[in-house]
């Protein structure tokens, strides 16, 4: 009897303790729904008010994400302007450095080829102007150079040096107004002068109007010079006119040599 009674109260506790959770549950679900009803209330509240605020702020948002991107692309731009500087900077290295090895393997050939002394030398200055047109290299008198000797690179006739100091000497170009140089065109051995003038123009002067010149014509140096060999290159024939009153041609020409841009030459000693 007293198991039936125990038995019994079990089943009361059980039971009491199963509808206080149907009341707990139905609790849970009566707050969700009051507490989802309040928030969609507060969305619907703040609707227009998040609506103005929203359209106020975007363009603001934007430029701001604008002036950021701005100052990025601007940051990258110089990034890259410099790492192209640098790109440039690299190849006008390479560039000047083959021109240069270019040129004293040239000058280096014909100093193996030719018959004469020579002395290699570089241009450490420039004198022109409507005057004068001279160079400056880094070999004088230490290095066995005179006045009266010719420089030329792989092109042909730079020059004749005019001063000779220790270490350094000046050089009278072809264009130069004092230039005076005896000259043969190859071909017809006809022999003249080379002449300089002031506004840069050469000429070959002293040739007979009667003596057929042809334009293309190549110079050469004559064999009157005591430090200048002969038949070395000067220059062709660009054009020649003739006048009746004028016994000579006015023959103008044209250097191998471009006098504008001259850096490594020979200076022949002997």
């Amino acid at each position: 009897m007293a198991s039936s009674r125990k038995s019994i109260r079990n089943i009361i506790i059980l039971l009491i303790i199963v509808v206080l959770c149907l009341v707990v549950i139905a609790a849970s679900f009566r707050d969700a729904s009051v507490i989802k009803s309040l928030k969609e209330g507060t969305l619907d509240f703040f609707k227009p008010v998040q609506e103005r605020l929203y359209t106020f702020f975007q363009p603001v948002i934007r430029t701001f994400d604008n002036i950021r991107n701005f100052f990025a692309l601007s940051a990258k731009i110089k990034e890259l302007e410099q790492e192209n500087a640098k790109l440039l900077r690299d190849y006008s290295e390479n560039i000047n450095l083959k021109i240069e090895n270019d040129s004293l393997r040239s000058l280096l050939e014909i100093k193996q080829r030719a018959n004469h002394k020579t002395v290699a030398a570089k241009v450490i200055g420039y004198n022109t102007d409507k005057w004068q047109s001279e160079i400056i290299l880094n070999a004088g008198k230490n290095d066995g150079v005179l006045e009266g000797m010719c420089v030329i690179n792989e092109k042909g006739l730079i020059g004749i040096v005019i001063l000779s100091a220790s270490n350094s000497c000046n050089v009278r170009l072809l264009n130069d107004p004092q230039t005076s140089l005896g000259a043969r065109i190859l071909s017809s051995r006809s022999l003249g002068m080379v002449e300089g003038t002031q506004n840069n123009i050469i000429f070959f002067n002293y040739i007979s109007k009667n003596d057929i010149v042809y334009p293309g014509d190549i110079l050469v140096t004559a064999e009157f010079g005591k430090y200048i060999p002969e038949e070395i290159l000067i220059g062709t024939v660009k054009k020649a006119t003739s006048s009746e009153s004028n016994p000579y041609q006015e023959i103008e020409i044209e250097t191998f040599v471009d006098m504008r841009k001259i850096e490594n030459v020979l200076i022949i000693t002997g």
